[in-house]
């Protein structure tokens, strides 16, 4: 069977302090085959402000949103 079509959308993100440290981003790559690109961002003691271009299936793509949701990541599409 054909994998589903990438296809490449950012995003500005905003990590909450009680995730910081926490390997969310490897995590994007290895459990939701997604290829994660951080273009600029912001990090701080208190926050993580970050834009990121994800590459994946559309539905790779919504699974990996949903885990950063739920890990309390504020996330608003940019394209």
């Amino acid at each position: 069977m054909a994998k589903a079509a990438r296809k490449a959308s950012r995003y500005r993100m905003t990590f909450p302090e009680v995730v910081l440290g926490e390997p969310i981003i490897y995590k994007l790559s290895h459990d939701f085959d997604v290829i994660p690109n951080i273009i600029r961002g912001r990090i701080t003691d208190k926050s993580a402000h970050l834009e990121v271009e994800i590459v994946g299936s559309v539905k790779d793509t919504e699974r990996a949103l949903k885990f950063l949701s739920e890990k309390g990541v504020t996330i608003h599409k940019l394209d």
